[in-house]
């Protein structure tokens, strides 16, 4: 894998996270709604998924960020540039 598509998958990864962790607080309890008056209603909603392998997930998935983020700084600390500057007169105070 580049750096350039390990950087892609990062993004979509860390989006699958946020949408995880969206579900995870949808999930953790059940919801019940009363309506009263002219239609007494009561609507109960049971979570769909076990909150427990859900937190699993984002808990492998963070890894698997953490695991290519360092790969990524590993990467690029071995990797040297060539770039022709005079960094004496690019930071130099303006006179």
């Amino acid at each position: 894998m580049t750096v350039n598509e390990a950087i892609s998958l990062q993004k979509a990864v860390r989006g699958r996270v946020q949408e995880l962790k969206a579900l995870r607080s949808e999930v953790s309890a059940s919801k019940e709604t009363n309506w009263y008056g002219e239609r007494d209603k009561t609507e109960k909603v049971e979570p769909q998924f076990d909150v427990k392998v859900v937190d699993s997930k984002i808990v492998e998935i963070e890894l698997f960020l953490y695991k290519i983020d360092a790969a990524i700084k590993q990467s690029n600390a071995a990797t040297t540039i060539a770039i022709d500057a005079n960094l004496e007169s690019l930071l130099a105070p303006l006179q």
